[in-house]
């Protein structure tokens, strides 16, 4: 592992990223880890869920949070993922109220972790 990925890596876990557990899960390689974490703020997996918001299309919102969740778990992002499953949750239980404290504190991990990333590639 070089040094760029190794600071990349040092700062995910700063801000609560699983690192070594994905890792692991990785099958103890970190250079794929790093491969697909470099992706991640190449898509805007955000504004969906914001539309979806707006236009009170639940199936949408459903399907972009359940799609962030996914992303994000997989990637050891363990609040991001949970945060988003807070929505899949309320989509599920037909609550309909909240979305937007929620999909707020969504964007404002999002963008956490694709600014540690991108200040590290």
């Amino acid at each position: 592992m070089n040094t760029t990925q190794n600071n990349l890596l040092t700062a995910l876990k700063e801000i609560g990223v699983d690192v070594d557990g994905t890792i692991s899960r990785f099958m103890n390689n970190s250079e794929i880890y790093v491969k697909f974490l470099s992706r991640f703020p190449d898509e805007d997996r955000i504004t969906p869920i914001h539309k979806a918001i707006a236009e009170k299309d639940y199936e949408k919102l459903l399907s972009a949070a359940h799609k962030l969740k996914g992303v994000s778990a997989n990637l050891g992002m363990t609040a991001l993922s949970s945060k988003a499953e807070e929505i899949v949750v309320k989509v599920r239980n037909n609550i309909y109220e909240g979305f937007e404290e929620d999909a707020a504190e969504t964007e404002k991990l999002s963008e956490q972790i694709c600014s540690v990333i991108k200040a590290n590639i």
